[in-house]
């Protein structure tokens, strides 16, 4: 396991009560690797014959040394209310609780808590607790919280919540919460992960992740995603196509860095830079450096640069980029640039080789107009004039004349050849 470096002081501190307590137990999917125990996996020796006609029952660990030594009778009658020992190992305990000084072994615990010094062992803990200053381990967990100093695993839980200074995973999470140093869930369900960093494998269905690092690596979907970083999806780094539903299904992101590798269905990514390799389709993206959506469906994309592919909406920056369309407003303070754009822009230079609308700016060049340019230079290929001042516009030259762009519409025969060269 590596701990982000924040939380490299706390495991320190915690590395005795480890160290007391190794994880012992191998898991039975490579997905679930070191989740939960096995206590189950003991194997049960012959039963000895015992004064007064009672049986006890021996029992070793398959990856346990004999030095073990015996363990408890076969589950007496006062189990029912309580059990204490060093290192209890049990089979079924039904009562109020077990306590144990170093490590409790249970296979099927029943009742309101089990306790232990250093590391708490069981195969289905059903009740409201499973306390312990070291680790706290359960295949199935059902119930109300796994509390620790240190670490809690569960392959399967259901409950309030899993709660440790330092490390909580689980395979499935169906509860109220995770709060630690570390949460990892490979399928989440509940409302809140909170953490210094959350992650969810495969899906994370809930309210919230909050913490300093969030990360969804399939799909999110929830309120929000509250850092220093959000991440949603498989990885926005590479080139391949992230699977079908993978990516963000919220209201909001908010940090300081956002990507989302798939599509955003949201209200707002908000951060000192955000990114979306699919569809972006909300409100708004803004961010105080860079905002990014290869395909933009929204109100606003804002920043210092803000760039689509293809965009509806409008662009609002110091550079504003549509690398193919833009249909609505392109406001860079700077620059604008679009491969076709379909409404206005309006900055110092504004360049596009298609134009259906307004160009408003000190230079504006257009390889097809439809429209008006107004600026102190003005350049339209197949405009009134191909070069004015203040004022030029263009209105189209009807079925003759042109050529198509990529999209199948018409442009001059100049904006044509400007287009064969750019591709």
């Amino acid at each position: 396991m590596r701990l982000p470096p924040p939380l490299a002081p706390l495991a320190a501190a915690s590395a005795l009560l480890l160290a007391a307590a190794p994880a012992s137990a191998s898991d039975p999917t490579p997905e679930d690797a070191s989740i939960g125990t096995r206590p189950a996996r003991e194997a049960s020796a012959p039963v000895m014959p015992a004064s007064a006609g009672e049986s006890v029952q021996i029992v070793a660990r398959a990856d346990a040394p004999a030095a073990d030594g015996p363990v408890s009778p076969d589950p007496p009658t006062d189990w029912a209310v309580l059990h204490a020992g060093l290192r209890p190992r049990l089979g079924t305990f039904g009562g109020v609780a077990t306590l144990a000084l170093a490590h409790a072994r249970t296979e099927r615990f029943y009742g309101l808590f089990s306790l232990s010094a250093v590391r708490n062992d069981a195969g289905t803990h059903v009740g409201l607790a499973q306390l312990a200053l070291g680790r706290n381990l359960a295949d199935t967990y059902a119930g109300g919280a796994q509390l620790s100093l240190t670490e809690n695993r569960a392959r399967t839980f259901y409950g309030v919540g899993q709660f440790a200074l330092v490390y909580n995973r689980a395979a499935r999470v169906a509860g109220l919460a995770q709060a630690g140093g570390y949460n990892r869930a490979r399928r989440f369900a509940g409302l809140v992960q909170l953490a210094g960093y959350n992650r969810s494998d495969e899906s994370f269905a809930g309210v919230a992740q909050v913490g300093g690092f969030n990360r969804a690596r399939g799909a999110f979907a929830g309120l929000a995603q509250l850092g220093a970083v959000n991440f949603a999806g498989p990885d926005a780094f590479d080139d391949d196509e992230p699977p079908p539903g993978d990516g963000f299904r919220g209201l909001l992101q908010a940090g300081a860095f956002n990507a989302v590798d798939g599509d955003f269905y949201g209200a707002l990514q908000v951060g000192a830079s955000s990114l979306t390799t699919g569809r972006f389709a909300g409100v708004a993206q803004i961010s105080a450096l860079g905002a990014y959506a290869e395909h933009f469906r929204g109100v606003a994309q804002v920043g210092a640069a803000a760039v689509s592919k293809d965009s509806y909406g409008a662009q609002l920056g110091a550079t504003a980029i549509a690398l193919k369309e833009h249909t609505g407003l392109q406001l860079g303070v700077a620059c604008n640039y679009a491969g076709s754009v379909t409404g206005a822009q309006v900055g110092v230079v504004n360049y596009a080789e298609r134009v259906r609308g307004v160009q408003v700016g000190l230079f504006n060049h257009a390889g097809s107009l439809r429209g008006v340019q107004i600026g102190l230079a003005n350049h339209a290929e197949d405009g009134v004039l191909p070069w004015t001042a203040l004022l030029n516009m263009g209105f189209g030259d009807g079925d003759g004349g042109g050529d198509t762009n990529v999209d199948g519409e018409r442009v001059g025969r100049l904006g044509a050849r400007r287009l064969a060269r750019a591709r």
